[in-house]
């Protein structure tokens, strides 16, 4: 695309620097575009790399259409800026009920938004200045990267941890090293983002974690920011059949281990737990701090959610009959997906690192991107291109065959050669997706044999 169209008003600064890394929103949109349909767009893009669970999306709409009562009220901008009262209400009844807070929540500790990504972007807005930075353990998600740069000018700090040291307390040995080395750089550290449960690597953190990630943040006079969106996608499996249990940090008495309650925040949303990410709603809970709080309640115009994903998600969270009962077959149906999936991984012979929360696992595609005799001619690989290079190749070979899959490259993933791949998605769909792999590649075509949990 040309950046010097003739006859155009010039952007702003800012302006001319997002259209000098607009390549990657542009490459997603026309990805969307063509999403695959089985009815009007057979010959789409199947989407496995994006965190969405599609496993339930009949139950629930189904329950919606049933249950969208819109008051006159609805039509108006509401009762307040931070969250209608009746969304702040069940909001605080389902944290209490879900999280087990150790001081209850209520509707003046929250702030609601339009998605969690939105709510993120506008809280390091007001915690951190443009060229400060925030930690995270890498591997990380991606969408931090958007929430911390593209408006506020945040510089994440993935700091690399070794596998072994992964969801242990000798994280933050690695995370200390991060914050000296960025502060020699000029760079100051204004807070830490901690993914609980882990996206990618699907995962929860023991509560002993938490607190040293919570001590770290006092020792270091910055903030934790805990993004909890995954909470009840927790699931056992043949592989993990006892996993790690979710455990929130508001559910720790932070004075108890000497920190300050007024660093310490939580993050969630509708878009993971309730298979909604086109509903746009996201909460952040501060306990301790009135004056954070107060302060985002200036930006909260930007990002009201609608009146119409407002009364759906209360009217689901106060639901006392169905609200358990979705959450206890959302996670058998992410069972039963995973196990699905991670058998046709094993019949192929493709290296996974097991998952026991959220949507998604690693796979380690090595073994099949260092046959280079095999795949060269396919991928455009040669022995001299390194292992980062051969992994970008096969994603765009995928998408190429019309199945988008997340690189490890865009997860901070520091070994070329891994994938993000979401299981949570409807079997018609992640069939077409796994067939094509196979027919683009080659390989054997796998028979699924795989019981369900769900019956």
């Amino acid at each position: 695309m040309d950046d010097n169209r003739s006859g155009q008003t010039a952007l702003s600064s800012y302006g001319q620097a997002k259209a000098e890394t607009r390549k990657t929103a542009l490459q997603l949109q026309k990805n969307m575009r063509d999403s695959y349909h089985e009815k009007t767009n057979i010959d789409g893009i199947v989407n496995i790399g994006v965190a969405e669970n599609t496993l339930m999306y009949e139950d629930l709409r189904e329950y919606f259409e049933r249950n969208l009562h819109l008051t006159p009220t609805d039509f108006t901008y509401g009762d307040g800026l931070t969250g209608t009262m009746r969304l702040c209400t069940a909001v605080s009844r389902f944290l209490n009920s879900y999280f087990e807070p150790y001081r209850p929540v209520v509707p003046d500790h929250l702030i609601m938004g339009s998605g969690l990504m939105t709510v993120l972007s506008q809280v390091t807005r007001v915690i951190a200045d443009p060229g400060d930075g925030i930690l995270l353990a890498s591997p990380y998600y991606q969408g931090f990267d958007v929430s911390f740069t593209v408006q506020n000018g945040i510089i994440p700090i993935g700091v690399p941890i070794p596998a072994s040291d992964m969801f242990t307390v000798k994280e933050l040995t690695h995370l200390k090293r991060g914050l000296q080395e960025s502060t020699a750089k000029g760079i100051t550290i204004k807070a830490v983002m901690l993914c609980n449960p882990h996206n990618p690597l699907g995962r929860c953190y023991p509560p002993d974690v938490i607190i040293a990630y919570c001590r770290f943040c006092e020792d270091h006079n910055i903030h934790l920011l805990s993004d909890e969106v995954y909470a009840l996608s927790v699931f056992p499996s043949c592989d993990v059949p006892d996993p790690e249990p979710f455990v929130s940090v508001l559910s720790i008495d932070l004075e108890k281990h000497g920190v300050n309650p007024s660093r310490v925040h939580a993050l969630y949303g509708m878009s993971k737990d309730f298979n909604a990410n086109g509903f746009r709603a996201g909460v952040f809970v501060s306990q301790s701090n009135p004056m954070l709080i107060e302060t985002l309640t200036v930006t909260t115009i930007f990002m009201v959610i609608s009146s119409v994903t407002d009364t759906l998600w209360s009217t689901l969270l106060m639901d006392e009959s169905y609200l358990p009962a979705f959450i206890t077959k959302n996670q058998l149906l992410l069972r039963d997906a995973y196990e699905y999936v991670t058998s046709w991984l094993r019949f192929h012979n493709l290296p996974y690192i097991p998952s026991s929360a959220g949507h998604f696992l690693m796979v380690d595609l090595r073994p099949v991107l260092s046959d280079v005799d095999r795949y060269a001619s396919l991928l455009s690989i040669t022995p001299e291109h390194n292992m980062r290079e051969r992994e970008l190749a096969l994603a765009r070979f995928l998408l190429a065959h019309k199945v988008s899959i997340i690189p490890g490259a865009n997860c901070h993933i520091a070994e070329g050669g891994w994938f993000r791949l979401t299981f949570s998605v409807r079997r018609d769909f992640i069939d077409v997706a796994l067939g094509r792999i196979e027919t683009a590649l080659g390989w054997d075509k796998w028979q699924p044999q795989v019981k369900s949990f769900t019956s």
